[in-house]
């Protein structure tokens, strides 16, 4: 089958992860397949590292009249000189114009948006209903809420509807040796239990919540470090550190503004994961980490998180911006070993039995089969 992947989205979100990642197992299951991100963008870098065969000469930056036309011209060109068979629309600017460029130039492919980045529902004004409802095949969303939204939002039928959620690749959690973990050049403190949060540095992944609950676990006395794993979005490292030495918090928490080579060698020497976004979590990459390396969760009530949490006792789920919750469940899971240590188990044994990548291909290329007949390949 011939695919055009469509994602102008940011090159570090769990988004364009997910792009990028259903991308290549498609690809690599003998599907023919391009990936069109912005010009310039770190997005068709890591693309290109996948091994995906990038369009690197349209950017559909801007929604003015004559811009709109100029991306509806370059996408019809794009459609006829690969006629696709399908078109995933991963950004809101890719569902729109490959939306117009199909209806005003009668294209023959089937267009499917993909909703694994924005948290926000989908608008309900008459150009959406338009957008959704009649220039749209169908609707993946990587979690129930979205689904919902659609469902209930833009009266679409559960029919047109699939949940298909990110995954992991067992293979890149088989090494959590001393060797793999030198590689990230970091040592941990000794003597403490260590609690991480693998988050970009930005506002909606909730840092001034989790300063506010560490505060609260050292008045409280809880025997713990806090490990803070990003890299700099909104601010960068030397503002979190500020932040640090206001609360007096400089000994309970380390940062780590890098991308690390061997980010689960470090995850098997913590404790517990945490999740403190206030919005986001459309895709939770990093609860699925966490999983994968044995590690319970304490995680606020957000995005997709419920969906997986819900799934098994895995560790705490916890309202939203409230500090004082995200301190209880730190605290409660870190006073019984057994009970932790059993929950991290039974969350590996889940996400390696359940969330595979292999497994979410497969639910793509059945929905493929279902929107393409058989006698069009």
């Amino acid at each position: 089958m011939k695919i055009i992947v469509s994602a102008t989205l940011g090159g570090g979100s769990a988004g364009t992860w997910y792009a990028i990642e259903t991308a290549k197992r498609l690809q690599a299951r003998g599907h023919q397949l391009w990936y069109l991100s912005r010009s310039g963008h770190s997005a068709l870098e890591r693309a290109r590292s996948a091994g995906l065969t990038t369009v690197d000469n349209i950017d559909l930056e801007g929604k003015s009249l004559s811009q709109t036309r100029r991306h509806v011209r370059d996408l019809t060109a794009l459609a006829r000189l690969h006629t696709p068979d399908v078109v995933l629309a991963h950004g809101g600017e890719d569902h729109l114009f490959w939306a117009l460029a199909r209806k005003l130039h009668h294209l023959k492919f089937k267009l499917v948006r993909v909703r694994a980045l924005d948290p926000k529902p989908p608008k309900k004004h008459l150009f959406a209903r338009w957008l959704h409802r009649r220039a749209t095949d169908f609707i993946v969303t990587a979690n129930s809420r979205h689904f919902a939204a659609y469902h209930d939002r833009l009266r679409l039928p559960v029919e047109r509807l699939r949940i298909i959620e990110a995954g992991i690749d067992p293979a890149d959690f088989a090494d959590t040796s001393d060797a793999a973990m030198a590689q990230n050049g970091l040592s941990l403190p000794a003597g403490k239990p260590i609690v991480v949060m693998v988050a970009r540095f930005a506002t909606i992944k909730g840092h001034r919540v989790l300063l506010s609950a560490a505060g609260m676990l050292k008045r409280r006395g809880v025997n713990c470090h806090l490990l803070w794993v990003g890299y700099p979005k909104e601010y960068p490292a030397e503002m979190l550190q500020r932040w640090l030495v206001e609360a007096n918090l400089l000994k309970e928490v380390t940062i780590i503004d890098k991308r690390l080579p061997q980010l689960p060698a470090l995850l098997a020497r913590c404790q517990l994961g945490v999740i403190a976004s206030v919005g986001s979590e459309t895709v939770s990459r990093s609860l699925l980490e966490y999983f994968a390396c044995g590690l319970p969760v304490v995680a606020t009530d957000v995005g997709g998180i419920p969906d997986l949490m819900g799934r098994g006792d895995f560790g705490r789920l916890v309202p939203p911006d409230n500090a004082t919750a995200l301190a209880d469940g730190i605290a409660d899971l870190l006073s019984d070993d057994q009970r932790r240590l059993a929950m991290g188990l039974r969350a590996r044994e889940y996400v390696f039995t359940n969330c595979t990548w292999d497994q979410r291909t497969d639910q793509w290329e059945q929905l493929l089969k279902e929107l393409v007949p058989a006698q069009r390949l």
